[in-house]
């Protein structure tokens, strides 16, 4: 059954408390009034719009009920569940969800972090300006491409294998994607779960925005000094990897 979103009904969803970071997705929705009943999570108030999102799609281990007088209904169900919890002190979600975020270390991949914060499938597109791609595949291009197509772009090595363009246009060469949002770099088509946190996490991990940070798909990221990128052209490409300190398998 497909519920109108006509006046008399509400909307309710219910949680167990371990999964309560799961509600950080839905916290920025000032309307939402949520109760805690023991080890049970209550909110209310959604719109007919905010129970159908993909915010609230994405909350696992819900159930969601709708309410009509004093019962409630299981979505797509004719037939009353239970009736609406009473005796439950309510008050607004974000003030009951305050953001508390651990120190964060941003020194190299591979360090787990404690914190919540992954990237998901994000609806909206975003234009490439950055792309990692491999040093021999760079120098493959850069030996014979005009001076002219690499204005405008600057470069880093990472790891002595791999390398960070940033700038537009990019090369037609291939290599991982990724979007800018203020000083983080996140690969095209992803954006932060909690997109609420996301200043606070860039405040963490990049004081003063003194660095790029490179996020990637397994919800690692790279902190990269600013002073680190040059321009790129072939001659910065030649003297960098012909360095004496420099070594490359290319």
């Amino acid at each position: 059954m497909a519920q109108n979103a006509s006046d008399d009904i509400g909307y309710f969803l219910l949680l167990d408390e371990v999964h309560k970071a799961d509600l950080g997705t839905i916290r920025v929705w000032s309307n939402l009034k949520i109760a805690f009943d023991g080890k049970d999570i209550w909110v209310k108030d959604f719109t007919h719009q905010q129970i159908h999102s993909v915010e609230v799609k994405s909350i696992p281990y819900k159930t969601i009920f709708y309410s009509k007088g004093a019962k409630l209904y299981l979505h797509n169900s004719l037939l009353p569940d239970r009736n609406i919890p009473a005796s439950l002190l309510w008050t607004q979600i974000d003030r009951a969800l305050p953001i508390s975020l651990p120190d964060l270390n941003h020194n190299y991949f591979g360090i787990q972090e404690k914190i919540s914060i992954a990237l998901v499938a994000s609806e909206t597109e975003a234009e490439a300006v950055a792309m990692i791609t491999s040093l021999d595949v760079l120098k493959q291009y850069i030996e014979t491409a005009p001076a002219i197509r690499l204005e405008h772009l600057f470069w880093t090595i990472l790891q002595n294998k791999d390398v960070l363009l940033i700038g537009k246009p990019l090369l037609p060469i291939t290599g991982q994607t990724y979007w800018r949002q203020e000083d983080v770099l996140l690969p095209v088509g992803f954006d932060f779960d909690l997109s609420i946190l996301a200043g606070k996490l860039i405040d963490t991990i990049n004081p003063g925005r003194r660095g790029i940070v490179l996020w990637n798909q397994e919800n690692r990221y790279l902190f990269i000094d600013k002073n680190a990128f040059q321009p790129l052209s072939l001659s910065s490409f030649r003297n960098t990897v012909n360095h004496p300190l420099f070594y490359t398998g290319i």
